[in-house]
């Protein structure tokens, strides 16, 4: 009687082979940079570096020493520097923006629904770099924060570092404007 190879026997090969062409991110790779400014200045216009400055070791919410140090909840590569912001109570500040003019569908649905409403709320207009009122059933633009050159609220992000290369302790970190 003829007996069959198992089939985890039969298929050990082809899975090693698998598993040994998969590239591995970062593997043989020069080291991780000892500070985020040597990162930054390596890798100058990264809007959301954690994963790629952490690497295999990333945890959500973790942030460098020198970020936590002043307050911030989130940073930033902009032109080689390090730019840090606090997240606020909407957790908004810091997003990247919606730089249209052009109302969403909810921001319509809500003037549609609501004709005349002073103000739209944060919640409905989500990342809109504008506020928004309702002028009958049509939305209008209240204000529309400054955006800076990588679509977030220049207000609100600071750099990390002075020009001397010294942590900037005294940064004000902006609230969301809108």
């Amino acid at each position: 009687m003829l007996q069959r190879p198992k089939l985890r026997e039969s298929f050990a090969p082809l899975m090693f082979a698998a598993a040994a062409s998969i590239a591995f991110p970062g593997a043989g790779a020069a080291t991780a940079p000892k500070s985020i400014s040597e990162f930054c200045q390596a890798n100058p216009n990264l809007d959301f570096p954690d994963r790629a400055f952490y690497g295999p070791h990333y945890k959500n919410g973790i942030l460098p020493r020198d970020v936590a140090a002043v307050g911030a909840t989130n940073w930033r590569c902009s032109d080689g520097k390090v730019y840090v912001c606090a997240g606020g109570a909407s957790g908004s500040a810091c997003k990247k923006m919606n730089p249209s003019r052009e109302p969403s569908q909810d921001i319509r649905q809500t003037c549609e629904d609501n004709p005349g409403q002073d103000f739209v709320a944060t919640a409905t207009i989500g990342n809109s770099s504008s506020t928004w009122r309702c002028q009958g059933p049509t939305a209008k633009i209240i204000a529309t924060v400054p955006l800076d050159d990588r679509g977030f609220m220049a207000q609100t992000w600071a750099p990390l570092f002075d020009a001397r290369g010294k942590l900037n302790t005294g940064v004000e970190l902006g609230a969301d404007p809108r």
